[in-house]
């Protein structure tokens, strides 16, 4: 059984940077948010030259001179220091309560 795309679902860009819902497209054609409007992706192939941004019908893509057409979500994968920023967790500290003589009852 088929079930049919729902508009507005078939396609859904996301910004490579933070990994929240992509607005805008920053000079290079690649879908971005708001805050990453002006940041560009400098990306190297595993073969050691730069790959160049480009835009195609079914998005952007990353092309080598030496190894050609590469996906973008592998060329994204090959430079890892470009990958969504994630913010530091800080670990949670245990919450101390103090509790009197009759609280203590209570509980």
């Amino acid at each position: 059984m088929r079930i049919p795309k729902r508009y507005g679902q078939s396609k859904e860009n996301v910004c490579p940077f933070c990994g929240k819902n992509a607005v805008t497209e920053n000079k290079q054609g690649i879908p971005v948010c708001m805050k990453h409007k002006e940041k560009f992706i400098d990306a190297k192939c595993m073969c050691g030259n730069w790959l160049d941004v480009r835009k195609g019908k079914f998005g952007p893509y990353f092309f080598c001179i030496r190894c050609g057409n590469i996906n973008f979500r592998k060329g994204m994968e090959m430079n890892p220091q470009i990958i969504k920023d994630k913010p530091e967790e800080k670990p949670a500290k245990p919450k101390e309560t103090i509790l009197t003589p009759e609280e203590a009852e209570l509980l």
